[in-house]
């Protein structure tokens, strides 16, 4: 799974909320944002994945700003070059999803060498507009 990925994610159903960025993952390194998909920025335990012959699931209990909440998800795809899934967040008590996120992603080639490992490059963050693969990084104007 190491090289330059281009993830997107967004709203199910929606494809026109869909957000994308840039990570560099290297074969050294073990990815926290990919290999545990809804700790971003939240505290989750019991974080597992399984595996049948068709999918890859993720399942997850995450402190959230209403309670507690479990994150349940479901990837397919060779893993090498593309992925596709779906996270579910359910709240505490079985009540109805309350969310459901898309995410797909597809590798574009190897890292370039100045590329920081697990960094999100956000296109209109951090100086990122349209990667370009064959120049390096430049740092924002000021």
């Amino acid at each position: 799974m190491h090289g330059l990925w281009l993830v997107n994610h967004g709203p199910a159903g929606e494809a026109a909320k869909t957000e994308g960025f840039h990570i560099c993952i290297t074969g050294k390194v073990r990815d926290d944002a990919l290999a545990t998909p809804a700790n971003a920025g939240t505290n989750c335990r019991d974080q597992a994945w399984s595996k049948d012959d068709l999918y890859i699931y993720y399942r997850a209990q995450c402190d959230t700003q209403d309670g507690i909440a479990t994150i349940e998800g479901k990837f397919s795809g060779d893993f090498q070059y593309n992925f596709q899934g779906e996270l579910s967040t359910s709240a505490a008590g079985g009540r109805a999803t309350a969310a459901r996120t898309e995410i797909n992603g597809r590798r574009l080639g190897p890292c370039r060498s100045d590329q920081t490992t697990g960094k999100f490059l956000i296109k209109g963050q951090d100086g990122v507009g349209n990667l370009n693969l064959a120049e390096p990084i430049k740092p924002p104007t000021r």
